[in-house]
């Protein structure tokens, strides 16, 4: 067990947390989060992207916007049109990632 301290790709600290299991497990994990920017930089860039697509911004945790983002993206390209857009208009990050499986399967 030992405490990690992860650098993102974006240049910020990550969270310290406690690492358990094998060595190089640990390395894994630990690169895994280091493969991407913090979760302030990913939600900056969802919300850039629903901007520049015309959507409203999501409300909700970092994490939930970034995971909610993806989400919305994917749906409403693959969604009818009229579905997409009686859909646009929901802000929740909560709502989209609660409902994530019934949207993907219309």
């Amino acid at each position: 067990m030992a405490w990690q301290y992860p650098t993102h790709t974006c240049g910020h600290d990550g969270d310290r947390y406690q690492a358990y299991g094998r060595y190089d497990d640990r390395d894994r994990r630990k690169a895994a989060i280091e493969s991407r920017p913090c979760p302030d930089c990913r939600r900056a860039t969802a919300e850039k992207v629903a901007q520049e697509a015309g959507l409203p911004l999501l409300t909700g945790s970092a994490k939930q916007i970034v995971w909610a983002s993806d989400i919305r993206v994917r749906a409403l390209r693959l969604l009818p049109i009229e579905t997409a857009t009686k859909l646009r208009a929901e802000t929740s990050s909560q709502w989209w990632i609660d409902n994530r499986h019934e949207v993907q399967n219309i």
